[in-house]
């Protein structure tokens, strides 16, 4: 069981990853095209309905999702309990938002967000269909599956209709058009490939044991997703569609790595950790290499990000964007916090202690809404500074709360995640030569991003390649010193 949960977990996370960086590329594709097409007040009354069901579809599933992937002893029982749940929240939660779609509107400020709303309502009941395959999919580990589906439906569903409707005039209709061509498919697709049974169940014990886990669940989702959109909140209602419109453009660029990586890591982990939670030695191992590949990653894609903002921009925007840019650069400086309290998240999701996460979210979503509150009154910049600083303390209280459950000290942890702190820093100083070189003999925005990270991609394998005798943070880049420390035999 120990070689075939490793060769899974293994293969999970390149899955994960593989797939990721993939439909990044064709989400910057997408994102190059729609943001020519669109409007900047257009993508903020988007990025607000997407907020407010979000927010809703937390509530819609109760966590059932991941309580069905974190039980040991799982039944039919449960998985039927838990699609009932799904499927008559969502569809209490879609009556909520389409008959107070006037109400949500007045709170943003935003008249057209009301149509809006009573028709991205209908990504409840799809998202409630949606949530018991894809966890049973999770469950099982077959993130092969998962990411076929997660990119076709993209790709099919928003990356095409999106773009074809927007040529076509529809504004900000082609955007909403599209999230729910993305969703419908995923569903179907999801449905395919996991059928399960969809008869009503309503069993007393079953329930009880899904919503225990899935309340505390969902408390530290709700927390956590009011921290990560109270930002687009503060911003639209205090600063406008246009000014949400640019700093949910920088924030999607921003989140990309975290995509990549945490998104990644996270996938692959948790069912995995979930399956070892009572093996504290190896979910230490696990903790400490994971954090310590993510610590090291973080510097110098920061660096990258940072020191070419303005190349990204004027080539994924165009210069009508420009102030994009700063917003991006601060909000990028915290990724290695971003990135790095996903182990913890992870981590307590697996070992039970959702309630212990939920108390720390609160917190978090706390010091952001306050944060984007007082840093609203110097614009968009100071909104950036406020998710900066929260996501900074989210960073101390995830970290806290894995070394209480793995009962190891901050010393052991800090000497250890950022034992090769100084070769990442070093990596982070050569892109900055590289392409403060490159400016000085190239214009041209494309070329400057093309070169740099061109020179740059090729520098760090060259010396990968011919030092990777010396560099010991190399055995956990591909992930196998977390996968074989967890998963290996007894």
């Amino acid at each position: 069981m120990g070689e075939n949960l490793t060769q899974k977990t293994f293969k999970g996370f390149y899955w994960q990853f593989g797939g990721a960086i993939f439909k990044t590329f064709i989400q910057l594709g997408v994102l190059f095209v729609l943001a020519r097409l669109i409007s900047k007040a257009e993508f903020g009354i988007m990025q607000s309905s997407l907020v407010v069901v979000g927010f809703s579809n937390l509530l819609s599933q109760m966590g059932v999702g991941p309580a069905l992937v974190q039980k040991a002893n799982l039944t039919p029982i449960h998985i039927r309990v838990g699609s009932t749940i799904s499927l008559i929240l969502s569809a209490v939660l879609f009556l909520i938002v389409f008959l107070g779609s006037g109400l949500i509107a007045d709170f943003f400020k935003m008249p057209e967000l009301q149509n809006v709303l009573k028709v991205v309502a209908v990504l409840f009941i799809i998202e409630g269909i949606t949530t018991v395959s894809q966890s049973l999919l999770l469950r099982e580990m077959k993130q092969k599956v998962l990411v076929k589906i997660d990119f076709t439906s993209y790709l099919m569903g928003y990356g095409v209709v999106a773009i074809t409707l927007s040529y076509y005039g529809f504004g900000l209709w082609s955007l909403i058009i599209g999230q729910l061509m993305q969703s419908l498919i995923k569903c179907i697709l999801s449905f395919i490939k996991c059928k399960h049974s969809i008869m009503p169940c309503f069993s007393k014990k079953e329930t009880n044991e899904l919503l225990y886990y899935g309340g505390g669940f969902t408390i530290a989702r709700l927390f956590n997703y009011l921290a990560l959109q109270g930002d687009n909140i503060v911003t639209g209602r205090y600063l406008g569609p246009s000014a949400l419109g640019i700093y949910s453009r920088a924030y999607s660029i921003m989140v990309k790595p975290v995509s990549l990586i945490g998104d990644s890591i996270d996938k692959a982990l948790f069912p995995a950790m979930a399956a070892r939670q009572s093996q504290p030695d190896r979910l230490i191992e696990a903790f400490i290499n994971g954090s310590k590949m993510i610590s090291f990653l973080c510097i110098p894609i920061s660096c990258v990000l940072i020191f070419s903002s303005k190349e990204i921009i004027n080539v994924l925007l165009s210069s009508k964007w420009s102030d994009t840019i700063v917003p991006l650069q601060i909000l990028t400086a915290g990724l290695i916090f971003r990135m790095g309290y996903k182990m913890g998240d992870c981590l307590s999701r697996a070992t039970g202690n959702v309630y212990s996460r939920a108390k720390r979210q609160f917190i978090y979503a706390f010091c952001v809404i306050f944060g984007c509150y007082i840093g609203s009154n110097w614009g968009i910049t100071g909104v950036s500074y406020g998710t900066l600083f929260a996501v900074t303390v989210n960073y101390i209280l995830m970290i806290h709360l894995s070394l209480n459950i793995l009962k190891i000290n901050w010393i052991y942890f800090l000497k250890r995640t950022f034992s090769e702190l100084h070769l990442a820093i070093l990596l982070a100083l050569l892109f900055v030569a590289i392409i403060t070189l490159t400016r000085q003999f190239i214009s041209s925005d494309f070329m400057i991003l093309l070169l740099s990270y061109g020179i740059y991609g090729t520098g760090v394998m060259v010396l990968f390649y011919f030092f990777s005798n010396k560099l010991s943070f190399l055995d956990i880049l591909p992930f196998k010193g977390v996968l074989n420390k967890i998963t290996k035999k007894s």
